[in-house]
């Protein structure tokens, strides 16, 4: 279900903060290029807009979150298209 999906995203995009992702893109900060592949992933964007001072730490989470869910999205549709024969498995037998 999209709400447990979405619980999830938020819960682990609170995990790599608190192992270090803000860290890394502070790490990064001076060498950033949007242009590079690296700088696409998703989260990275949002934590260097923060530290560029664009939004709160909060509001980047958010954003990051929120990004990761369109992804999300954009992954079931293609799944769902391609993989009519695949056998669903309940979210809570998981």
């Amino acid at each position: 279900p999209v709400d447990w999906l979405n619980d999830r995203l938020k819960r682990r995009f609170d995990i790599m903060i608190a192992e270090g992702a803000l860290e890394e893109a502070r790490r990064n900060f001076e060498l950033w290029d949007s242009k590079w592949q690296s700088s696409q992933a998703i989260g990275a964007p949002e934590l260097i807009a923060h530290l560029q001072g664009q939004f709160t730490l909060d509001e980047a989470k958010s954003r990051a979150v929120t990004a990761s869910s369109q992804f999300a999205k954009r992954q079931r549709t293609w799944f769902r298209k391609r993989m009519v024969a695949w056998q669903t498995v309940a979210a809570e037998q998981l």
